[in-house]
């Protein structure tokens, strides 16, 4: 998938773990959502990443495609 077309990127870090940047992340979405913007989560937790167990999709996996990758959509 390409970037192009995204109009803003928010970036969520620390150099703490525990903290609640999955919690953040995942309201933030939920929130933007709810007023009619499009978003995209990209997690790249290495040690288990949180943001599928809070949306309810730890069963669903990420393929990859020619192009790239093909996210999990949630509606």
């Amino acid at each position: 998938m390409s970037l192009e077309g995204v109009k803003h990127i928010i970036l969520i870090l620390s150099g703490k773990g525990g903290v609640g940047k999955s919690s953040i992340t995942t309201q933030l979405a939920l929130t933007l959502t709810q007023i009619n913007h499009s978003v995209g989560i990209l997690d790249i937790d290495l040690t288990g990443p949180s943001i599928p167990r809070l949306l309810n999709l730890e069963s669903a996996k990420v393929t990859q495609a020619p192009g790239g990758w093909i996210p999990v959509p949630v509606h």
